[in-house]
């Protein structure tokens, strides 16, 4: 059975596990991601690797995959704002001069969700598909003829207009974006959680904000669905915890948005991987590239 390494990067945890071709966590290591220097994040790493396949007692590593909260393109990591990191870190010939018996396949976390959701999760046989997470941002994954789009897009990077002025989607529409879009309409709250909970109680004034959000976010999956006409969209993140008061109607309002085209429904569903999704995302990008 393979056994393969797999790296999560986010902007404040990183970890590193041997997993199996069923993704089955094997052994895992966890650590504080190393902010503001590419070489002594990957250092990291690398003892991280080096810890975890003496626990599995790997004999080898046939791949790597590396799922990384940043823009990546042919494994090109390019801007990683939440690491501060420079532009274009090259980590991928690191790992070929440590590891030079493994493929390596780096990806942005947002793609390499998509991925795992469409090989072993709730897009499991869907020949396109979507994942998308809305917590403090809002990151965007597609799968296109069964395949990961390898783009450097971040979905809460599109721009929209509001107010007469241009933000970046996230901005005002992710769990931190609630808290800015209430802030703009006379509404002091501190987060989304308590945004909800203003919906639950009929609260006139977040009933009013929450229509504005509904519809600048239905908006966004909308033209999200013009661009990829996906059968259906894995949805995951904080903002997930009050699905029971939105989701149903940011499906109709996106559904109406769409109504002239003849398109797929926009179909959301909540993503099967949750806590562990980038361990099981970067080691379902270290199998895919195994088959290839």
């Amino acid at each position: 059975m393979a056994k393969v390494i797999s790296i999560d990067c986010g902007g404040t945890n990183l970890r590193v596990a041997v997993v199996d071709e069923n993704l089955n966590i094997i052994c895992a290591k966890r650590g504080p991601t190393v902010q503001n220097d590419g070489y002594k994040l990957y250092e990291k790493m690398k003892s991280l690797i080096l810890e975890v396949s003496a626990t599995a007692k790997l004999t080898s590593i046939p791949s790597i995959g590396l799922s990384i909260c940043g823009t990546v393109s042919h494994n090109a990591v390019g801007r990683c704002g939440n690491l501060g990191l420079p532009n274009g870190f090259d980590f991928e010939s690191l790992f070929h001069k440590d590891f030079p018996d493994s493929k390596i396949k780096i990806a942005n976390d947002g793609n390499c969700s998509a991925l795992v959701e469409a090989l072993y999760g709730v897009n499991k046989g869907l020949r396109d598909s979507a994942f998308v997470t809305i917590s403090s941002g809002i990151g965007l994954g597609i799968v296109h003829n069964g395949e990961m789009i390898d783009s450097p897009m971040e979905g809460g990077r599109v721009i929209i207009e509001y107010q007469n002025n241009f933000y970046e989607a996230e901005y005002i529409l992710s769990g931190n974006g609630i808290v800015r879009l209430c802030h703009m309409n006379g509404l002091e709250i501190t987060g989304g959680s308590q945004f909800f909970d203003l919906i639950r109680g009929h609260d006139p004034k977040a009933l009013k904000i929450y229509d504005i959000w509904l519809k600048e976010l239905g908006m966004w999956f909308a033209n999200i669905q013009l661009l990829f006409n996906c059968q259906q969209y894995a949805l995951s993140g904080g903002v997930m915890k009050s699905q029971e008061i939105f989701l149903k109607d940011l499906e109709r309002v996106s559904n109406a948005a769409i109504a002239s085209w003849h398109l797929n429904p926009i179909v959301l569903k909540n993503a099967h991987f949750d806590q562990d999704v980038g361990i099981a995302a970067a080691g379902c990008l270290a199998l895919h590239e195994l088959d290839k």
